[in-house]
Order: structure tokens, then C-alpha cells, then sequence
């Protein structure tokens, strides 16, 4: 009989969980059976390896970063910067599971850089301008001061006051309202095409939902 979705989700969630908890490396089908409920068995059906169970979860992480972005998008004010505005306030989430799984995850990616070849795709797919003019300068200092933020706050390299936190994320948005200039909007991210000699997103890769913690 063949074997429900709720049971790839449930080890999934359990997987997940293992990996925030104590790191990749802990990752071990007998961990996962416990943490799941579901067989060995069951588990090998829907991820034959362990590889392919890490690749899983990225691509789950992937898929749940896109649909926060799209939230923050739907709710951004102004529809010209909505797309970086977006992108600031999801890169500056206080979502500490997300952190943890980050974390937990540095050293299998450590070990398979790969595990992130479709988290690259998207972010590149996020991120490249058509003819990188000043203004797109601009954009992308904004999108890398959000990334930076995220990591320095992961790695525990930096602990802004609530307060000044706050004032800086909301300056980040200003200069991402600033950067159009009167009668620019952005294009949507699936119109962007990256420069000459840019790596090409893999579309194919990048469909699922639209994600997208990378990470």
C-alpha cells in the first residue's frame, strides 16, 4: 500500500527538529524514527539517504522563506519597493527556529556545498539586475545589509538594543524606498534576468511556490 504525504511531512517536521536541536551531524535514521514515529522503512521510502533527506529540508526552508516573503510583499505599502522592502523584513525576522536550523545545518553544507545549489538559484533569482544601474547598486547594499544583520545576529557576532534594532531595519526600508527613482518600479522576480556573464537561475529548480532562510 502506498505510503500517504503525511508521513513525508511527519518525518520532515521530526527531521527538522533534530537538526535545531543538535545539528546536522545528529541526523541519523534510528534519531529520526524516534523523533517521527514513522519506520525506517517508511522513512527510506520518501528519502533513500541521508543526503537526500538534508536536501529535503533545505528545499522545505527554501519554500517557507519564499512564502514569507510573498507575506511581507502582499502587506508592503508601496507596490515600486515592495520587492526589497519585502526582502528586508524577511531577512530580519526574529524567527529563532529558523536561526537553529541554520546553525544546525552548517556542517553538512560544510561537507556538500551542493545541499545549497537550488537555495543559490533562488537567492540569485532574488537578487541580479537587468543592467545594474545605480539605483540596483543601491538595492542590492540594502539586501546584503538585511543578510548581514541575519548572520552576525545567528553567529552571535552582534546584540543591537531592541530599540536601535528596530531603527535600523526601518532605515533599511527607507533606502529601499529611496533607491526608485519618480515613475520606477521594480520588476517582479521572475522578470529580472541576470547580467552578461551572471550565473543563469535554474527555473526549473526554482518553481516550487514561486521559496524564498537559504541559509
Amino acid at each position: 500500500m502506498a505510503r500517504t504525504p503525511k508521513a513525508r511531512l511527519k518525518v520532515l517536521e521530526a527531521a527538522g527538529r533534530v537538526v535545531r536541536e543538535r545539528g546536522a551531524a545528529a541526523l541519523a535514521f534510528e534519531e529520526v524514527v524516534a523523533a517521527s514515529g514513522v519506520t525506517r522503512g517508511g522513512i527510506t521510502y520518501h528519502f533513500p539517504t541521508k543526503e537526500d533527506l538534508l536536501r529535503a529540508l533545505v528545499e522545505r526552508d527554501r519554500d517557507q522563506w519564499a512564502a514569507t516573503l510573498a507575506s511581507h510583499r502582499a502587506a508592503c505599502e508601496c507596490p515600486r519597493s515592495a520587492d526589497v522592502v519585502a526582502y528586508v523584513r524577511a531577512a530580519t525576522d526574529h524567527d529563532e527556529d529558523h536561526r537553529r536550523f541554520v546553525s544546525g545545518m552548517l556542517s553538512a553544507v560544510a561537507h556538500d556545498p551542493d545541499l545549497l545549489s537550488s537555495c543559490r538559484d533562488f537567492y540569485r533569482a532574488q537578487v541580479m539586475a537587468a543592467h545594474w544601474s545605480e539605483a540596483e547598486l543601491r538595492r542590492l547594499m540594502v539586501r546584503l545589509a538585511a543578510d548581514g544583520l541575519f548572520w552576525m545576529e545567528t553567529f552571535g557576532f552582534l546584540e543591537l538594543p531592541p530599540a536601535v534594532r528596530r531603527r535600523y531595519v526601518e532605515l533599511l526600508e527607507s533606502l529601499a524606498a529611496e533607491s526608485f527613482g519618480a515613475g520606477e518600479t521594480a520588476p517582479p522576480p521572475a522578470a529580472r534576468r541576470p547580467a552578461a556573464g551572471a550565473p543563469r537561475p535554474n527555473t526549473r529548480k526554482t518553481a516550487a511556490k514561486g521559496k524564498g532562510r537559504s541559509t
